[in-house]
């Protein structure tokens, strides 16, 4: 009786993790293309063409390299950096696409751009399989993985940017990988483990340089093992796993090809160059001076309440017994270490994760642009803890686990409704909590998502043409233009910010490159009103001005 309970126990689990995996590829493969287009794609389109045509002319494919050098010529932007200067970053994911792009012979603007968001949700949605295998990895306690998985998918923030952002999520789902691998190799030190966890952190830190902590992390695990006289990673685990990082690192990086040291360290140069204003509590910023609490404030305004409290309970309980084991360690017990299992040294490992990467992010002057997009990757480990908060209240009141199901239940559908508010613009997600005093107060649509929508609308709803519209922010909304079809481009002009008195309406997504309290830049002229405020859950989007005249 009790084998046929947990067969069918079994089975209804895996049915309903299917399901979730199902019905979040199907949903994500029917509104990939919902969402806008940011500022940062034509950069990283000419990315990936530049080092295609690099690699078709290194290895002798002349047809390749005739094809991705007419991509490159067509691709222009005067605001744009020059590819041959700014070519740091990595290809893993610019090169494939631009591939296919070429294989599918897309030719539309709105084709290609549309093929990348999928491709970034395609990797998304991988990355989440391997979280659902790395929290069956540590927590065996029946439930708790999948709604581990739920909190990984429904991130709000997260769930937006997976349709577009090609580095930072990219950079997250290649981390998670990674991660699950690091798992791999602490139950098993096969060669293949440690092929694979390299692969993946090598990978992950082409795109981030944030990734070489994997590598640095194993190191670290052996030193503290050693000093605990314990021998969980042998000499040869370390050093096979640095040797196959960093040559996969190099071979799947091209930059670094003509020289190594120099051109991961231009990597981090390039990461860490951009300096610009950042609109925080209705104060200006440079992007390299935030305040300490930053991050974790964003955390907390951006991240679901269910994901807050679990999170802290979690953590909070693994945070006080590993200070209760720090202080218990004695030279002379078998028990001297911070851990006394595979399962707590996991825990261990993403609590170092956690808190390495928060006090760098938070006290070293790290540029985080605008809220913690650059830091979504922490995401991973917040997750991770939550999970913890689950496993722990299950195991509390394993007699009453319908009600505790039930409750999980309704706290998804709850999550579920709220990220559909947002829709498309999950991106740009608050918390329950935060009032509209603090939502209008930070910078929100830094990207820009909202522009060629903003220009649609307005020319469905114009019958006068052209339509001229000027730029009233610190946003290159002409680059929009170019997801117009051709009627649509002949209905409307887009100006600069100094052009205001040539236009009809004035587009302001409210990100400012000054301190607008102190300079008159993007002053609205008197002769125009206000026409729309966008806004969702009292979040302001983007305004617009019509001249009253």
């Amino acid at each position: 009786m009790f084998q046929n309970k947990f067969l069918n126990y079994k089975i209804t689990k895996n049915l309903f993790t299917v399901s979730i995996f199902l019905i979040f590829f199907i949903v994500g493969s029917q509104i990939y293309k919902d969402y806008g287009f940011n500022i940062d794609e034509k950069f990283h389109r000419a990315n990936g063409f530049y080092w295609l045509n690099y690699l078709s002319i290194f290895f002798d494919l002349e047809d390749l390299s005739q094809i991705t050098s007419q991509k490159l010529a067509q691709i222009n932007d005067f605001t744009l950096p020059d590819i041959k200067e700014w070519n740091a970053y990595g290809i893993i994911f610019d090169v494939p696409a631009a591939y296919l792009e070429i294989i599918l012979n897309l030719n539309n603007p709105i084709s290609y751009y549309e093929l990348r968001h999928y491709l970034v949700f395609l990797v998304f949605f991988t990355s989440s399989i391997f979280f659902y295998a790395l929290l069956i990895n540590r927590f065996k306690e029946k439930w708790v993985p999948v709604f581990g998985l739920i909190l990984f998918i429904l991130t709000p923030r997260i769930f937006g940017d997976s349709f577009w952002n090609n580095k930072d999520v990219v950079f997250l789902s290649l981390y998670t990988i990674s991660i699950f691998f690091y798992f791999k190799l602490f139950d098993d030190q096969s060669n293949r483990n440690i092929l694979l966890f390299s692969m993946f952190a090598a990978l992950s830190t082409s795109i981030r340089f944030a990734g070489i902590f994997l590598p640095v992390s194993l190191i670290f695990f052996f030193i503290i093992a050693k000093l605990s006289k314990r021998y969980d990673l042998s000499i040869k685990t370390i050093l096979l796993s640095i040797l196959y990082f960093f040559l996969i690192l190099f071979i799947t990086w091209p930059y670094l090809w003509n020289n190594f040291s120099s051109g991961l360290l231009s990597s981090l140069t390039l990461e860490m160059s951009w300096q610009g204003k950042v609109n925080f509590l209705g104060k200006y910023y440079l992007s390299r001076n935030l305040p300490y609490y930053y991050l974790i404030f964003w955390i907390l305004i951006s991240t679901p309440l269910i994901h807050l409290i679990l999170f802290g309970l979690g953590f909070g309980n693994y945070f006080k017994r590993i200070i209760l084991r720090y202080f218990s360690i004695q030279s002379e017990s078998i028990h001297n270490d911070l851990w006394r299992s595979q399962n707590e040294k996991k825990d261990f490992l993403i609590f170092l994760n956690l808190v390495f990467f928060f006090c760098v992010l938070s006290f070293l002057n790290i540029d985080l642009y605008n809220s913690w997009r650059l830091g979504y990757f922490i995401n991973i480990f917040l997750v991770y803890f939550a999970t913890y908060g689950i496993y722990l209240i299950v195991c509390k009141y394993k007699k009453k686990l319908r009600i505790v199901l039930f409750i999980s239940l309704l706290s998804t559908l709850f999550l579920i409704y709220r990220i559909s508010i947002y829709h498309p613009y999950q991106s740009l997600y608050f918390n329950l909590l935060v009032p509209k005093s603090i939502k209008n107060n930070v910078d929100v649509d830094y990207t820009g998502l909202s522009g060629l929508s903003f220009l649609k609308e307005l020319i469905e709803k114009e019958n006068v043409f052209p339509v001229k519209v000027a730029v009233n922010s610190w946003y290159p909304l002409w680059r929009m233009t170019e997801l117009l079809n051709d009627e649509e481009k002949n209905k409307i002009r887009v100006y600069s910010h100094d052009e205001k008195n040539m236009v009809d309406y004035l587009y302001s997504n409210r990100i400012y490159d000054i301190d607008k309290r102190f300079y008159k830049k993007y002053d609205v002229p008197e002769n125009f009103k206000i026409f729309k405020v966008f806004k969702i859950d009292n979040t302001i989007i983007y305004e617009v001005y019509k001249r009253s005249n």
